[in-house]
């Protein structure tokens, strides 16, 4: 069931909202107990088997949560010596990660191994269990939470509803404990204020999900299907289904994440900001800094950091930085494609650390943050960023070769279009040419798509400066507020999405 689905918005979402709300006049505990009722709810719908799944790890992790919480030795003792505590935490990592290998990446072992052995090695269809990667973290964070002692563990019923909540177990926020437990401990059930704004921010995303990421996939998906299978493409289609997907996976996940926010605010509960302009990044460092913003701290946190960090020197931080994102590549799919993203992205980070560290102090670093520089880098780093969206998207090395053939040179097309295309004119008009569409974006839809996408991305205020705006920005004119004129746009909007939400899509971190 997805959040965009009829199912959901006129069955799921009332009756929750509902629940909630008489729990809360029953007693303290019950709005809780909705809330993971619900979330179970939910996400068996997505296989009865991935909900025990996730219920058996959850309960061994809350066990053994509380064997590592004990005091120094206990373990030891219980164990008969066979574990410490740094055993034990190594052990649970290493039941919390064998599902995510063996469910996301068994068949892309199996099929290299069946070429580097000339044999052939079939284990089947597996599956991939709905938000496996992201609540693997989650509990991954939890462990390594109790191991440093940063928190007591709570009992299973609240470990369960924390590791279930559905808004965010699915696709993110990577949450923590220690921003999600306090908010659970002291849940009383939504209010009137979080209704409101809530309600508006899941509008405001479910917009951007139906509207736009949805109708740019369109565009996107003729091109890289052409690219995968061989098809011709012309220079200005290749950038043009680029730049579709790079607008698409931003209006796709950064509208999930409104959506999660947005519910979890009219239950009752913050979650944590997750985008901040990402496209607005003046380099690839502040990039990873607004985009998936809880995926950027984790890796931080439980890679970069156990690395070694910047802390033995300039060239193991290099190294510690490309490894973290080739690794944070590994983690969206399993796939030479994500593992080359990664590595692009680690290379890119290295290189933007290395020139910051140059210039730092120096009379150049003020001279390059002015106005002029810093668009021209926002540009630079937008063109990169699509760049390597498209080997992320493309679903064969071959295919992402083709585009980027075609961005390059513009003749990775059929010979006969460019002679039509080209016909009397000569020199640069008939290379020009070969950059033209010629099939798959016809209309205005797709350009008045791009062109609107270009101008909420570069020129309009995010969703967390419009809803929740930092003490020290100015406000911006598109301040939210309980409003006639407010709830005009958004009805307006959620009109026109309940209108096309009846097209066959899927949220695109599901896949993750």
């Amino acid at each position: 069931m997805l959040f965009n689905s009829y199912s959901f918005l006129f069955c799921f979402l009332p009756l929750l909202v509902l629940a909630a709300h008489m729990g809360k006049r029953l007693g303290t505990q019950w709005p809780a107990g909705v809330l993971l009722v619900f979330s179970l709810v939910f996400y068996g719908l997505a296989g009865s088997g991935f909900l025990l799944m996730l219920i058996g790890l959850v309960a061994v992790n809350c066990w053994i949560g509380h064997q590592l919480a004990r005091p120094d030795g206990e373990i030891a003792q219980a164990t008969r010596g066979r574990l410490d505590r740094k055993g034990a935490l190594v052990l649970t990592l290493v039941l919390n990660l064998l599902p995510l290998v063996w469910f996301k990446y068994s068949g892309f072992l199996a099929q290299n191994l069946s070429l580097l052995l000339g044999t052939h090695l079939d284990i089947g269809s597996v599956g991939l269990p709905l938000g496996i990667s992201f609540y693997t973290f989650i509990q991954i964070a939890w462990i390594m939470g109790v191991y440093q002692r940063k928190f007591q563990p709570p009992g299973l019923f609240r470990h369960v509803l924390f590791s279930s909540f559905f808004p965010y177990v699915i696709s993110g926020p990577i949450v923590r404990y220690e921003q999600m437990g306090p908010q659970f401990d002291a849940f009383e059930g939504p209010d009137a204020d979080g209704m409101a704004k809530g309600l508006s921010l899941f509008s405001m995303g479910l917009a951007k999900k139906i509207i736009m990421a949805d109708s740019l996939a369109v565009y996107a998906n003729y091109v890289f299907n052409a690219a995968d299978g061989g098809l011709p493409l012309t220079g200005g289609e290749a950038w043009l289904g680029s730049l579709a997907y790079t607008f698409q996976l931003y209006f796709d996940f950064s509208g999930y994440t409104d959506m999660a926010l947005g519910l979890g605010l009219m239950l009752g509960l913050k979650l944590p900001e997750n985008f901040d302009s990402p496209y607005k990044s003046t380099g690839i460092v502040d990039f990873w800094r607004r985009w998936h913003i809880t995926l950027g701290v984790w890796l931080r946190d439980f890679l970069y950091i156990p690395l070694g960090g910047n802390r033995a020197g300039k060239l193991k931080q290099y190294r510690n930085l490309f490894l973290t994102m080739f690794i944070g590549g590994i983690w969206h799919g399993a796939g030479w494609t994500f593992m080359i993203w990664g590595a692009l992205h680690g290379l890119m980070l290295a290189i933007n650390h290395y020139f910051r560290a140059l210039i730092k102090g120096r009379p150049i670093e003020t001279i390059l943050r002015t106005l002029p520089f810093r668009c021209l880098f926002i540009f630079i780093t937008f063109l990169l960023i699509n760049g390597c969206w498209v080997v992320f998207r493309a679903t064969t090395l071959e295919g992402a070769m083709r585009i980027y053939g075609a961005m390059v040179a513009g003749g990775n097309t059929d010979p006969e279009l460019v002679r039509t295309a080209a016909e009397g004119l000569t020199g640069w008009a008939a290379w020009v040419a070969t950059y033209l569409p010629n099939g798959y974006f016809q209309g205005w839809t797709p350009f008045v798509l791009l062109g609107a996408s270009l101008l909420i991305c570069w020129f309009l205020p995010n969703s967390r400066q419009m809803f929740n705006p930092h003490p020290k920005e100015t406000p911006t004119r598109f301040l939210w507020k309980p409003s006639t004129v407010w709830a005009t746009c958004l009805a307006l909007l959620v009109f026109a999405s309940l209108i096309l939400a009846s097209r066959k899509s899927t949220f695109l971190y599901f896949q993750f």
